[in-house]
């Protein structure tokens, strides 16, 4: 399993206050990546549709920032302004885009708010989404979360992995939810025995989650053998 970004590479799961849910504008996430010694990080805040189901309103026209108006003044660090998508259904529909302007950085990912197809069939939406969209998908995000461990078994999660690794599409730990008890542990570890490549990020919506959840990621994988 090739880890994609090490400690000090990048954080390439971040969410903001500036277009989504996050607590801390795009700028102070920037410095604060500076302080890390990141060499990348990427903004992937949520799409319209999920924006919309939670009534969050952003701060700005994204556009402002995906047309290259807002510049990174603090550091050398290199900013990506991405999305976290979401999948819709077992057809794999996909929400991929924030005030209709669609970045090329892709984490999908599956909410269960978000979520209106067949429950049941959520392992069929995920294939059918990487085969759908794949050249575009740059990992999946979190895709052993508790919110969906009742319909993805470890048989499933092998699945998903499976076709994920032929289509070059890599997995992410997703340490916030690893610290935060909202990971299937079993379905982790199902992941992590077969997946090609793995980001490890924080999907942090807090400076506090930015600065530490990423290292407790890391002590898992060492600890279980994984790296």
């Amino acid at each position: 399993m090739k880890i994609i970004n090490n400690k000090i590479s990048g954080d390439y799961h971040l969410h903001s206050s500036t277009i989504s849910d996050g607590m801390n504008s795009i700028d102070e996430i920037v410095i604060q990546a500076g302080k890390l010694n990141y060499q990348e990080i990427a903004i992937t805040d949520h799409n319209q549709e999920y924006l919309d189901s939670y009534k969050f309103s952003a701060n700005t026209h994204y556009s402002i920032v995906s047309s290259g108006r807002w510049k990174n003044i603090h550091n050398d660090v290199h900013v990506i302004f991405g999305v976290e998508a979401d999948l819709l259904n077992e057809n794999g529909d996909i929400c991929n885009h924030i005030q209709n302007i669609f970045p090329e950085f892709i984490i999908l990912s599956a909410h269960e708010k978000m979520y209106a197809g067949n429950i049941r069939l959520i392992k069929k939406g995920y294939l059918n989404a990487i085969n759908r969209h794949g050249s575009k998908i740059k990992l999946l995000g979190h895709l052993c979360s508790n919110q969906f461990s009742d319909h993805l078994n470890t048989e499933d999660i092998i699945e998903i992995v499976l076709t994920a690794n032929k289509a070059g599409i890599p997995l992410e730990l997703n340490c916030a939810n690893l610290v935060n008890q909202k990971t299937c542990e079993k379905n982790l570890k199902a992941m992590l025995s077969c997946c090609d490549s793995l980001y490890v990020n924080s999907d942090s919506h807090t400076l506090f989650e930015f600065i530490n959840v990423r290292n407790e990621g890391f002590n898992y994988l060492k600890s279980n053998n994984y790296i």
